[in-house]
């Protein structure tokens, strides 16, 4: 059994470390919403850049395009009739 006298400083204790334990959740609270916040963020980020690279292929693959980078970058030029081989 334990004293009255005991009682009170036990008490006192576990009230102690309980008040611990919720400054401890509270910062670990925050702490988690600032990740959830910068992930949401980056998310963001991320889907802006997809986007703009799903432009820049379309504008990439248009047949005018793919035709003066061929010529502009690679010295293509379109065949001659002479070129071809029909099967």
């Amino acid at each position: 059994m334990l004293r009255r006298g005991m009682v009170i400083p036990l008490l006192a204790v576990f009230i102690g470390v309980l008040s611990a334990g919720q400054v401890w959740l509270s910062h670990l609270r925050v702490a988690v919403a600032q990740q959830t916040t910068h992930a949401r963020q980056e998310q963001q980020l991320v889907q802006q850049d997809v986007q703009n690279l799903k432009l820049e292929m379309a504008s990439l693959m248009r047949p005018n395009t793919l035709r003066r980078l061929a010529h502009e970058k690679l010295g293509m030029q379109a065949p001659t009739p002479m070129q071809v081989v029909r099967p």
